[in-house]
């Protein structure tokens, strides 16, 4: 008994190394934050929703910092919820808390492997206040055509643009009203409609002053 009790703390110990998978759309809770992310997986034939690649997102702190591992999957709006803090984009985990350096993602059941995106680590911090939503954009796997008898390559990148980042608000909000939802995430989402809007209007705003802005002759 206590031999199976010590094997489940150091499962436990070795999976919190890699990362805590944190809620998804469940409801706001005392000065919690959350996250908005995308995701998009393409081929050459074009958009699938069959696709699977993980990132992680960690606060400054060193010990003490916060270390989240977002399973991001095909054609779908991800709300995360984090403690607030400052985050950037980083590599996933190995169950000893190393950094790895190659990035796994499955599209329609084929397996690629790829260097972790310098793009994604260039990425600026992400500053997540309390009870705030942060819409970080569309995650994306572009898969290139490839020469007869050559691999295909997979590119990765984050498309954090105004449009991007308006898409998945708007769509998070939409969904609020899909009568396929269940009772649940349906809940969650109206309990993150506050935060939503405020997200949107901030997104609105940045677009409006781009639109209006002309650079002196």
């Amino acid at each position: 008994m206590r031999k199976t009790i010590l094997l489940t703390v150091a499962l436990a110990a070795l999976s919190a190394c890699r990362g805590a998978i944190p809620g998804r759309n469940a409801p706001p809770e005392q000065a919690i934050s959350a996250i908005l992310i995308g995701s998009r997986f393409l081929l050459p034939s074009g958009q699938t929703y069959n696709g699977l690649m993980h990132i992680n997102f960690e606060s400054e702190g060193g010990r003490q910092a916060e270390v989240y591992r977002l399973p991001i999957t095909g054609g779908e709006n991800f709300l995360y919820l984090v403690e607030p803090g400052v985050y950037r984009i980083a590599p996933t985990r190995s169950v000893f808390g190393f950094y790895q350096e190659m990035m796994n993602v499955v599209i329609d059941g084929r397996q690629y492997r790829l260097p972790f995106p310098r793009d994604l680590l260039r990425q600026p911090p992400y500053t997540i206040k309390a009870s705030k939503i942060v819409a970080m954009g569309i995650l994306e796997a572009r898969v290139l055509p490839a020469l007869p008898g050559r691999q295909p390559q997979l590119r990765i990148r984050l498309d954090d643009g105004v449009s991007a980042r308006r898409k998945v608000v708007q769509d998070t909000i939409r969904d609020m009203m899909d009568p396929n939802l269940s009772p649940e995430t349906r809940e969650s989402t109206i309990a993150w409609s506050r935060a939503l809007q405020d997200s949107l209007m901030n997104i609105l705003s940045e677009e409006q002053k781009r639109t209006t802005y002309k650079p002196a002759p």
